[in-house]
């Protein structure tokens, strides 16, 4: 019988075999190496299979769903996982080399307690790699602090107990992350671990969170009127922080209308951004949205001033 792994990795895939072996590389190079990683490939049509397979590695496990989307993909993994703590990394993205030994290092300092625990986040945009500027620790509140910043699958570390109690919804397919972090926060501690950045996410158009080719606002909008109402533990997200949010969701849904050029479609949600948080610092600045749509100003300038502020 094979020891428990102290750690599982879970990375969902759909069609990235040309990414994949990065994100896998990132994994099998940890200088801490008491690990499993499991693959689930979500009905992938290229050579992922392939890739997988030619890992010669027996910490690797690969498991083939029919197309499910990344939620049931997580879901599939974590099913499978053993380790004592469970982690995630999305197939485009990667781990540095020390990430698994910093993680266990300061759960050891903890005592290996139950709970969730996140990290700070790099971004890599053609090679140049920074810090996300990023201030976690800047609200008190976990579950403001949990919907106002955005903490990414990869950035967690997750006890497996969690994790076999509470599971992604699929429903959502945009901030189904977060959606999830504010069940967990509702029955379990969640820490942030300051001042380590060793997951980085790579930029690049193909992103499912990219506002400019897909309507992400819409789906978040969904997901937002389902946490904020019922016995959700969204609920006790204060309602300025709920205004700053649809605003928000608005404001996407502005941006990815301007970029298809459908200029009435950008007009009425930059309205009802304006409408959902009426005192935000940014209304001056959607006022002048709006009023360049309405005066048929190019769209390529409403494009400049409107990306401007990603």
């Amino acid at each position: 019988m094979k020891p428990t792994p102290f750690f599982s990795i879970v990375i969902p895939t759909y069609n990235r075999a040309g990414l994949l072996s990065t994100a896998v590389d990132s994994v099998l190079k940890q200088t801490f190496t008491d690990w499993e990683l499991i693959i689930v490939d979500d009905g992938s049509t290229d050579n992922t299979s392939e890739v997988v397979r030619a890992i010669e590695d027996e910490r690797v496990k690969y498991i083939y769903q029919v197309n499910a989307e990344r939620c049931a993909a997580r879901n599939n993994g974590i099913e499978h996982a053993n380790g004592r703590y469970i982690c995630f990394l999305d197939s485009d993205d990667y781990y540095l080399a020390e990430r698994l030994a910093i993680l266990y290092k300061s759960l050891e300092q903890l005592s290996f307690p139950i709970g969730m625990f996140y990290t700070g986040l790099l971004i890599d945009r053609d090679g140049n790699v920074n810090r996300q500027p990023v201030d976690y620790g800047a609200c008190d509140d976990v579950f403001e602090n949990i919907a106002t910043h955005i903490i990414h699958s990869q950035q967690v570390c997750i006890s497996r107990e969690i994790l076999a109690e509470f599971k992604y919804d699929r429903r959502f397919r945009i901030g189904e992350d977060m959606e999830l972090w504010l069940r967990i926060a509702q029955n379990y501690p969640v820490s942030y671990l300051k001042e380590q950045f060793t997951v980085a996410v790579r930029e690049h158009d193909d992103r499912s969170v990219n506002v400019m080719r897909y309507n992400t606002g819409a789906e978040q909008l969904r997901l937002y009127r389902y946490i904020f109402t019922g016995a959700h533990s969204g609920g006790k997200i204060s309602d300025e922080a709920k205004r700053f949010m649809l605003a928000g969701c608005y404001h996407a849904i502005a941006q990815y209308n301007i970029h298809q050029g459908n200029r009435w479609a950008a007009s009425m949600a930059i309205l009802q951004a304006l409408a959902a948080d009426k005192n935000s610092a940014w209304s001056k600045f959607r006022i002048n949205i709006f009023l360049k749509l309405v005066s048929f100003a190019s769209l390529e300038k409403v494009k400049g001033l409107i990306d401007y502020a990603l």
